[in-house]
């Protein structure tokens, strides 16, 4: 069933900042003990998987015999008043199929061929089009424990457009191929959470925008469902970060602006200020310095310094 998306929650993370050697020349300019650059709970919290069917079994061929695991515990959503009314055209004929599931409309040399309905041993239903005995072109495929799909079908999986609708309320609408989500595509979660923009195999991949119900977005790259490459993610008091990221967390150069206009301007790893960095306070005034592991250990009065990398503006 569709998972809770944990981005949703909400709690605080201690800065690890150290200001001790800039509070006398910046003083209440510089950034707060408490105002945290990894306030940002995505990237202590890892980004939940959207919900998928990989563990599901489903047969190409309706006659295969082939079911779902139906003692999983992650799959408790049933169906219930599934049972569609087929017109006339579409009753035709009813096979009994090896695995004892039941398919009913037409049949052409024995095989289901046209528009159906398929009650499948294990619970599911398919209504739509059937080719050779393979669920192909248009259809909407009922699972037992599980999402409703709507969409279209190749080789018995689907692929193209479709839409996902799952028992907790989570929607996907957009591509698959091969049976999973991949290209473009939106995802709703339940708790107010959504995501539009490339997908690969179920996975968050590629370039795309997360948006959270408390009014946070990240927009950029992602690796398998995690914040990876270049990005830049907003607060909705006026916070934000643009740089890059590995695993969900600062790694690399990013530029760290507060709503008020301070701002830090350096290297990061693993989350933390690592590396040369240069602190500008909301009337301009600098400060160059080095981190470690979110400490600063030294600074300077040097003003005239280019910290951003060649080519870096361009690239956003």
């Amino acid at each position: 069933m569709g998972q809770e998306c944990q981005k949703c929650k909400a709690y605080s993370v201690k800065e690890e900042f150290d200001i001790k050697n800039m509070d006398e020349e910046l003083g209440d300019e510089s950034p707060d003990v408490e105002q945290s650059f990894l306030d940002e709970e995505d990237e202590v919290k890892k980004h939940n998987r959207p919900p998928c069917l990989d563990n599901y079994k489903r047969g190409r061929m309706l006659g295969k015999e082939e079911c779902y695991d139906q003692n999983d515990p992650k799959l408790s959503a049933t169906i219930e008043n599934k049972e569609m009314a087929l017109t006339e055209e579409q009753r035709g004929e009813e096979i009994i199929l090896a695995d004892g599931s039941r398919y009913q409309g037409n049949v052409v040399d024995g095989k289901a061929n046209g528009k159906g309905k398929l009650w499948l041993n294990n619970g599911d239903i398919y209504e739509g089009d059937i080719i050779d005995n393979i669920i192909q072109g248009n259809g909407v495929y009922y699972y037992n424990r599980g999402p409703i799909y709507s969409g279209q079908f190749l080789n018995g999986k689907s692929e193209g457009i479709g839409k996902e609708m799952w028992p907790d309320g989570s929607i996907y609408e957009g591509q698959f191929k091969n049976g999973k989500k991949q290209g473009q595509g939106l995802y709703k979660w339940s708790q107010g959470c959504m995501y539009e923009g490339e997908w690969f195999e179920n996975m968050i991949h590629g370039q795309g925008r997360y948006e959270w119900s408390d009014g946070r977005c990240y927009q950029g790259n992602w690796n398998k469902n995690q914040m990876h490459g270049r990005g830049k993610y907003l607060w909705k008091d006026g916070k934000h970060y643009d740089g890059e990221y590995e695993y969900d967390k600062k790694c690399g150069f990013g530029i760290f602006v507060w709503a008020d206009g301070k701002q830090y301007q350096g290297y990061w790893f693993d989350g933390k200020q690592h590396g040369k960095g240069l602190m500008i306070n909301k009337e301009g005034k600098k400060k160059f310095g080095e981190w470690v592991n979110g400490k600063l250990i030294s600074c300077s009065e040097e003003t005239n310094v280019q910290i951003i990398p060649e080519g870096w503006i361009n690239k956003a």
